[in-house]
């Protein structure tokens, strides 16, 4: 029983006493195993390079992306400044408009309101005023 355990608890089999291992069978075993690590290698290598070549690529489109977001930013600063002028303008505008108006009414008091001349400019205000909002 105890000789069947022994068999059985073997890994590696192992050759008869007295038969050796001739050094062309040692290097065939040898070349054996590193050409199996070779080709492990190259493979390795090979999957290295495809992900350094991914990674170019990757940088590649966040430095496109990182221009362009500059070149947005930069227009939306532009933009706002002429909107802030724009604003500027309207509310300047909207200043002459009531500072006319007023001087329209003053005008039509003093004429009663029978100036074809004074009725012209009020029309002309009211389209400024819809044009300016």
């Amino acid at each position: 029983m105890k000789n069947k355990i022994k068999k059985l608890n073997r890994k590696i089999p192992r050759k008869e006493a007295g038969s050796k291992v001739t050094i062309d069978e040692l290097a065939l075993m040898i070349g054996k195993g590193f050409r199996g690590m070779d080709e492990r290698f190259n493979k390795m290598n090979n999957e290295i390079v495809l992900i350094k070549e991914r990674l170019d690529r990757i940088e590649m489109k966040l430095d496109s992306l990182e221009r362009r977001i500059f070149a947005i930013e930069d227009i939306l600063t532009v933009h706002g400044k002429d909107i802030a002028e724009i604003k500027d303008v309207l509310i300047e505008h909207g200043k002459d408009i009531k500072e006319i108006k007023t001087e329209l009414r003053t005008l039509k008091k003093s004429d009663n309101g029978n100036s074809d001349k004074i009725f012209g400019l009020e029309q002309r205000i009211k389209v400024l005023e819809v044009k300016t909002g």
